[in-house]
């Protein structure tokens, strides 16, 4: 059975190459939106994910960092190290700006780096100075590569000067990035003596952070805290509810082209060998004997196409990053073996016409004139 598939599929190159074909695209289309996804949700929160902390302290009622900022007084600061399993409290301090450089329109969000307790450090550091002095920035390497930001570059930002002395990594928000100036300048910028935006709170091990938290809001009553899962999810909502539902559609119509294109691709085989169906048939062979060829055939394609496919898009994932920086794809192991799965499944969903057809074969007018 193996082999009649075998040469129904291979004995028409042309239908072969647009079978093998439409299931690779779908492939290459399912594996590089499943990429981009993870790789833009991975970095909306990567460097909050990078921040030492347990526990997020905000002002009671805001929702994230870019669009509801929370302010808190400075004095806040020992109420909560005095609680019972807190390790230690810093201040986080950031706003979002927005300025003009050579010719660009650049967001960032300014956080404050306080090299005394090690507050608003970025993630990691790619190039030039680890700390700001006063008057210099450290940008992110993506957000610098697409706004022609270099290093010794000044940067007029809310009235003031700052020479870009570092490049560093993971702070990248798509629409926007992190970039670090020292404390005191921070304090310029911002305008809010005696006063931080959040609080990180590390507890002690063995702590229940659950009952951390209860503490803290019953403490100060006009602060909220939430863990530092629920702090990211708050920070990754946007892209999860405006960029999620076009990936999905863009999949739906990838795994629709991959199944039609198969489907109609075999159906046409089929009904082309229709006569040799039913001399098959006239001879002994079972439909279930008969199903299993088409079946066969519609595997092989998909998993020909599945290499294919997955090699293109590795291929990809690994070389448009250099050419659109803002292009981050993530695909690991799992993701494979579900498109592979999901690539099997196409092909047998896409057996289900041509099975009807031979079903309907009457093997006594294979043999009429």
């Amino acid at each position: 059975m193996f082999f009649i598939a075998w040469r129904n599929l291979f004995q028409e190159k042309t239908r072969l190459l647009i079978s093998v074909g439409g299931v690779a695209f779908s492939v290459v289309l399912i594996m590089v939106l499943t990429g981009l996804y993870r790789g833009w949700n991975d970095k909306m929160g990567q460097y909050i994910r990078s921040v030492p902390a347990d526990i997020w302290v905000v002002q009671d009622g805001t929702e994230d960092m870019f669009h509801t900022p929370s302010v808190l007084p400075l004095s806040y600061e020992a109420t909560i190290s005095g609680l019972n399993g807190v390790e230690d409290v810093r201040p986080f301090s950031g706003r979002r700006v927005a300025f003009h450089h050579r010719g660009h329109d650049v967001n960032m969000y300014l956080v404050a780096y306080d090299k005394d307790n090690n507050s608003g450090k970025p993630a990691r550091i790619v190039a030039g100075k680890p700390v700001p002095g006063e008057g210099e920035i450290i940008v992110d390497k993506i957000s610098a590569k697409t706004k022609e930001i270099k290093i010794n570059d000044a940067l007029d930002i809310a009235g003031q000067k700052f020479k870009v002395v570092g490049l560093s990594e993971g702070g990248d928000v798509v629409t926007f990035s992190f970039a670090f100036i020292n404390r005191g300048d921070a304090n310029r910028v911002f305008r809010l003596p005696d006063s931080t935006n959040y609080y990180t709170v590390l507890l002690t091990e063995g702590t229940d952070t659950p009952t951390a938290i209860s503490d803290i809001k019953g403490a100060i009553p006009s602060v909220d805290a939430v863990t530092k899962q629920n702090f990211i999810d708050n920070n990754t909502k946007l892209i999860r509810e405006t960029f999620l539902p076009v990936i999905l559609v863009l999949l739906i119509i990838g795994v629709v082209v991959g199944t039609a294109v198969i489907g109609l691709t075999i159906f046409t085989s089929v009904t082309e060998k229709i006569r040799e169906y039913g001399v098959l048939k006239a001879i002994g062979m079972s439909n279930r004997q008969l199903y299993g060829v088409v079946i066969k055939q519609s595997m092989t394609a998909g998993l020909i196409g599945f290499v294919i496919g997955s090699t293109i898009a590795m291929v990809l994932q690994l070389t448009l990053g250099s050419w659109v920086p803002q292009f981050v794809s993530q695909i690991n192991a799992l993701d494979v073996v579900g498109i592979f799965g999901l690539t099997i499944a196409m092909s047998v969903l896409a057996s289900y016409l041509p099975i009807r057809r031979i079903t309907h074969i009457d093997p006594a007018e294979v043999f009429k004139s």
